[in-house]
């Protein structure tokens, strides 16, 4: 049982794969989960048969989740293409760039959604933010599709039916404040910390610093974003479980340091990741990263308090629970990369660090046995260990859906990930400080680092081969070939002959007693 919300989620994300294939019949499906249940129920006191029909039910309520989601119908498209005026309200936090902002706007009395982009060369930027209801008029079209992208489906997983180019400032009006004025407020925070930062920090370290802190990728050069593209390093320009868990580790280890108890120090660190979320905007990857720890979190202040007990607490179920969150809130993510990139990366971080491999234990013994500090040591062990797996569990999704790999992207993430990290420190401290006269001390220490982080990045992104174009069909493979490296990991450790410096898998021999019995019952040695 201590595992069965990790079943549960991979059933409802193979119903809603089964649901995007089958014709849409909801009606159906739902009186098949309702049998399958009762069949279940009939059948509980065998226990196969009856965890079996629970699954089944599971995939089944994820393909009814997923044809419940309203579809944009082809005569929605077409009117995308003669739209001119709009009027509606802005639900996204809208991104600034170097010469354009883009968001998205929710028409009234309309199904679907509007990608707007305003470009304002040449003219002051407009304030937009989060609420804000406008009169938008320029030239819509139906999304199209790239050459190997599916650019409207991106789109309409989104319930985004039209894009719509606006060329000056002048042509959005404001008419009024709608919407959450909570997620208004975080939005407006949001653009007062960005313009803190432009005016601490110099413009190209400033653009990467909205990568990095809040995940505003529109004010950095194209050469830098193409750097951190060819050397594999994108991950670190979108907030995410990476920088997440960066912030939180520096948190727990000051709160701890003060003597507060888990019980105390989890809710504590709940709130700063609601903060963060707020401020940054819900984001898929951040998302998941929250539902992660606060399934953890949970569970460990349940054991610590004695309601359950402490191995019931897995981070593979919390995993599998954010999940399932997740796509129950938004079936379609499934088929989103930065969804697929996101889980496939955690979950094997989390399968190299599973007790019951020891590879920890294995490099910290590693680690004393050096003759340096253990910190030494260890850290790079496990920073190499951390980006081996997460580039192995993300190696296919990038095959199939960017069609390229990074053999360089290791050596670049011990690299770049130290200097990322002090970064993130750093522009913590900055934002806390920035009004007050230690401002312009921390801005010279971040621009340092991200100076060198840049230079770095340059280095690694120029080195030939950094970046191979592979055929889409080579991420089907190549997940094949991770799997079998998994699996082999979980054979090995449950084998019991099997042992670091054997690749022997022949049962071991006993020695037996130098008595053994003969055919005819007598005794004779051996």
């Amino acid at each position: 049982m201590r595992y069965s919300v990790i079943g549960t989620s991979l059933s409802f994300a193979a119903g809603i794969g089964v649901g995007s294939v089958l014709p849409r019949c909801p009606l159906l499906l739902w009186f098949a989960c309702v049998a399958v249940m009762i069949a279940a129920i009939i059948l509980s006191r065998w226990k196969r048969p009856l965890l079996s029909g629970l699954l089944i039910s599971v995939a089944l309520l994820g393909a009814l989740r997923y044809q419940s989601l309203p579809i944009i119908s082809a005569s929605l498209y077409k009117q995308a293409d003669n739209l001119r005026e709009i009027t509606g309200t802005i639900v996204s936090y809208p991104e600034d760039r170097s010469d354009h902002t883009t968001f998205i706007l929710s028409p009234d009395h309309v199904g679907a959604k509007v990608f707007v982009t305003l470009s304002w060369k040449g003219e002051d930027p407009p304030q937009l933010l989060y609420g804000d209801r406008v009169d938008v008029t320029g030239a819509g079209r139906a999304p199209e599709n790239f050459a190997d992208f599916d650019y409207r489906g991106y789109l309409a997983r989104q319930r985004v039916f039209a894009t719509m180019i606006v060329d000056s400032p002048k042509s959005i009006q404001r008419i009024g404040i709608a919407g959450s004025r909570i997620m208004r407020l975080g939005d407006k925070i949001r653009h007062r910390l960005l313009a803190r930062i432009d005016a601490l920090l110099p413009h190209k370290e400033a653009g990467l610093a909205h990568g990095l802190l809040l995940g505003e990728k529109g004010m950095m050069s194209a050469q830098i974003e193409d750097a951190f593209r060819r050397a594999g390093l994108m991950h670190l320009l979108a907030v995410s479980g990476l920088h997440l868990g960066i912030f939180l580790a520096g948190m727990w280890f000051m709160l701890r340091l003060f003597g507060l108890r888990p019980r105390v120090t989890y809710p504590v660190v709940a709130i700063a990741v609601l903060f963060i979320l707020w401020i940054v905007g819900p984001r898929v990857s951040l998302v998941r990263a929250a539902l992660l720890f606060a399934f953890l979190a949970l569970g460990s202040i349940l054991a610590d308090c004695g309601v359950i007990l402490r191995r019931w607490v897995s981070s593979y179920a919390g995993l599998a629970a954010a999940g399932l969150v997740l796509l129950a809130i938004r079936p379609s993510a499934l088929w989103d990369v930065g969804f697929q990139l996101s889980f496939a990366a955690t979950g094997a971080i989390l399968f190299l660090f599973d007790p019951r491999f020891r590879v920890q234990q294995r490099m910290t013994n590693l680690a004393k046995r050096a003759p340096f500090p253990t910190p030494i040591i260890s850290y790079p062990l496990v920073l190499i260990g951390v980006s081996a797996v997460a580039q192995a569990g993300t190696a296919p999704f990038l095959a199939y859906h960017f069609h390229a790999l990074y053999p360089l992207g290791l050596i670049a993430s011990l690299i770049a990930i130290p200097l990322a990290t002090l970064a993130l420190w750093g522009g913590g401290m900055l934002l806390l400080v920035s009004w007050s006269p230690l401002a312009p001390w921390a801005a010279k220490g971040l621009q340092l680092v991200l100076h060198w982080l840049i230079l770095s990045v340059k280095a690694i992104s120029s080195i030939p081969g950094s970046l191979l174009a592979v055929p889409a069909w080579s991420g089907i493979w190549i997940g094949g070939i991770v799997v079998y490296l998994f699996m082999l990991a979980i054979y090995v450790r449950d084998s019991s002959s099997c042992t670091l410096y054997s690749t022997s898998i022949v049962p071991p021999v006993f020695e037996v007693s130098s008595d053994v019995p003969s055919v005819d019952g007598g005794r004779r040695r051996a």
